[in-house]
């Protein structure tokens, strides 16, 4: 099932957010490192790019996360990567990976998908 390969993909890009932000405590801390900034950016992207990738069926069913946003900010961050605003980027990855990774980790268990 393709689903559970990009699941995971997705689960796993999520989780390296989680970790690359675990001692940033504000958002200038984040905007003053460079390559903590490159490696969220680069797995959100990530994160949109493989959910371009799921069966429709399935976004359907978790239709507690908003796809087309994720779809979105993969867009606006390769088309528009200097411009991306950091503080977006900065709530993204504190406020809605966290909550994303909780649904998807429940999912997984929910469907059945574990490895």
């Amino acid at each position: 099932m393709k689903d559970k390969k990009y699941l995971e993909r997705i689960i796993n890009y999520s989780s390296k957010i989680i970790r690359y932000l675990e001692d940033v405590t504000s958002i200038e801390e984040f905007e003053s490192n460079e390559e903590k900034v490159d490696a969220v950016l680069l797995n959100l992207e990530q994160i949109g790019e493989t959910a371009k990738k799921l069966s429709e069926e399935f976004k359907d069913s978790v239709s507690k996360i908003e796809w087309n946003k994720i779809i979105g900010l993969r867009n606006l961050i390769s088309h528009e990567y200097e411009g991306v605003d950091l503080t977006i980027i900065y709530n993204v990855a504190t406020i809605n990976i966290p909550e994303i990774l909780k649904i998807l980790k429940e999912v997984k268990w929910e469907k059945n998908l574990i490895t």
